[in-house]
């Protein structure tokens, strides 16, 4: 939102391939930011990251919200529709935050159902982001397993955070090249990557608000080598800095990433355990 009237006034930057954006924040406006809106639409490719969804609470679909999302897709012609696999509401309402899914074998089908319902209203494959989550259910399908399974079954796609594997590897003690060795490469449509906060007892909080740290960047290595190149998306929620500091960020990103050369400790790790 910071650089939307720079963007919508300057020629195509040269380092934007794609921009993202909550279709929540921009499907029922009018007035000048449905003027920025359509001047953006008009140089870039977007794709629609939602917020809102909640593909896993008990409640049911809101339907409504789907109607809107699909004619804000088709009116800027955006191909991708993600959202999280998560639940953010219960029967009182949104809870504002993006909750963990049981990863329990009984719940795939039910997950299915929705997101095949999902898919039909949009028309379009459902793609779920996971999500960096604080607790445990406990007696879990590992996330990777859990993940390939839906796919399989649904037809939905996959958005791989990069920067949410590595965070939930440190909290949770798992290795996170099993988690990405066990997911279908076919599936995964795009990434994210973004920064994080080490708190003070060493565990990490997925904050979006810093800088992609080297260990995020050795990880993304991996996971290119292992499932591809796709489009990539550098997050930047909090302490946003100038345009100009996040494009060279951006570039340096790609560099490190996609570089036949770079070997860092964490992939040598990674490698130990193929």
């Amino acid at each position: 939102m910071e650089h939307i009237e720079m963007l919508s006034e300057m020629p195509k930057h040269p380092d934007i391939d794609f921009l993202e954006l909550a279709p929540e924040n921009w499907m029922n406006i009018g007035g000048e930011k449905r003027e920025r809106l359509i001047e953006i639409a008009g140089k870039y490719p977007l794709v629609a990251h939602g917020l809102s969804l909640s593909i896993g609470d008990c409640v049911p679909l809101n339907e409504s919200y789907l109607a809107d999302v699909a004619r804000f897709l088709n009116e800027f012609d955006i191909e991708i529709y993600s959202d999280h696999l998560c639940f953010s509401r219960d029967s009182q309402g949104y809870l504002y935050d993006l909750l963990p899914v049981p990863r329990n074998q009984e719940n795939i089908d039910y997950l299915v159902s929705r997101i095949q319902r999902v898919q039909h209203l949009v028309e379009r494959p459902l793609v779920l982001e996971n999500i960096s989550f604080y607790h445990n259910f406990g007696n879990e399908m590992p996330e990777g397993e859990f993940f390939a399974e839906l796919i399989e079954k649904s037809g939905c796609q996959m958005l791989l955070d990069i920067n949410n594997v590595y965070v939930n590897s440190v909290n949770h003690g798992y290795c996170p090249y099993e988690m990405l060795r066990a997911l279908p490469s076919d599936a995964i449509r795009y990434y994210h990557i973004a920064g994080h906060l080490k708190q003070s007892d060493e565990s990490l909080l997925d904050t979006h608000g810093k800088p992609v740290p080297d260990s995020v960047k050795d990880l993304a290595h991996y996971v290119y080598r292992l499932h591809g190149s796709k489009p990539l998306l550098l997050e930047r929620d909090h302490n946003v800095p100038p345009l100009v500091v996040l494009s060279e960020e951006l570039r340096q990103i790609y560099a490190d990433v996609s570089s036949p050369t770079r070997l860092t400790s964490s992939v040598k790790q990674g490698e130990a355990y193929a």
